[in-house]
């Protein structure tokens, strides 16, 4: 059991407390901890994909900022345009970012099956953490006029052959890479078992908590470590102070927009849902996010 799992299990744990002690947290209450922490941890462990791409690759600053945004303005087009479509490319590119974070330090050897290992077990994640949930889901989607469009994605008889299909098919490819002897006995019962740690998450809490706790804590508290130790490989001297003062600016930033663009819609200015809007965003700044990691983790 690594570091990750081991905290991710005395949240859970300590959560589990929560819930005896007080019988249920309210939806309020789920948004502003959720909020919180994805805020403390989720943006910044994003917040420094300029200088990990320079690190990578060469390229001036300017080209380099102009594709980062470019890419950001064309994504809001198309959600603009093919709203639907953009909700299924926003889930299939996040569950291939997953994935493939997961696997990093893995250094499998089998090219052609490891994109297939990456993307899966994304879609094994964000499958399980929707079917477990799909009424809550589909609740909040007819509420707000602007995310009924979803209501067919959340179709519980289908999303099932979604959520086996993809689980099957995830367990199949870690036996196989075992097989192969691309993943130790050791590896190979710390991935099933983190598997079944995130079903019993899933099916206990409710989406956002559920969410909260595995975005937080098993991809960006583990996806900053990564970044660190990039860092502290390049320079010994490198500190947990340096690494939080490369992280702040953009952090920063971010986190200012985001409140705007939120609080527009809060207040009415913009005709837009805050659930929606919040989908928007966060897939807004993955898509160049996904991209840049890629880059890190490949080159």
């Amino acid at each position: 059991m690594n570091r990750f799992t081991f905290i991710f299990i005395v949240c859970l744990y300590a959560l589990f407390l929560v819930y005896q002690a007080f019988n249920t947290i309210t939806l309020e209450q789920q948004l502003v901890g959720a909020s919180f922490f994805i805020l403390s941890f989720g943006i910044p462990h994003g917040a420094i994909d300029h200088v990990l791409f320079f690190k990578k690759r060469s390229m001036t600053k300017l080209k380099f900022y102009i594709l980062y945004i470019g890419l950001i303005v064309l994504f809001v087009l198309l959600w603009w345009r093919f709203p639907l479509v953009s909700f299924l490319f926003f889930l299939i590119l996040s569950a291939f970012h997953f994935g493939e974070s997961q696997f990093v330090d893995a250094k499998f050897k089998l090219r052609n099956f490891n994109p297939l290992l990456f993307l899966f077990w994304g879609l094994a994640l964000l499958a399980t953490l929707m079917y477990y949930n799909i009424n809550e889901l589909a609740s909040i989607t007819a509420y707000f006029q602007d995310t009924k469009d979803f209501a067919v994605v959340y179709n519980k008889d289908l999303f099932f052959y979604f959520f086996a299909i993809t689980n099957i098919t995830t367990l199949t490819l870690i036996l196989y890479f075992f097989i192969k002897n691309q993943m130790s006995k050791r590896r190979l019962s710390s991935e099933l078992f983190l598997i079944a740690l995130i079903h019993l998450t899933f099916f206990l809490f409710p989406f956002i908590i559920g969410f909260t706790l595995y975005f937080v804590v098993l991809h960006s508290i583990r996806v900053m470590n990564q970044e660190y130790l990039f860092f502290k490989s390049e320079d010994a001297n490198f500190s947990m102070i340096d690494f939080l003062k490369l992280l702040l600016p953009y952090s920063m930033l971010s986190i200012f927009f985001t409140s705007i663009l939120l609080a527009l819609s809060h207040w009415g200015f913009l005709k837009i849902s805050i659930p929606y809007l919040s989908i928007i965003i966060i897939s807004v700044i993955t898509l160049p996010h996904a991209i840049v990691m890629h880059i890190f983790y490949n080159k």
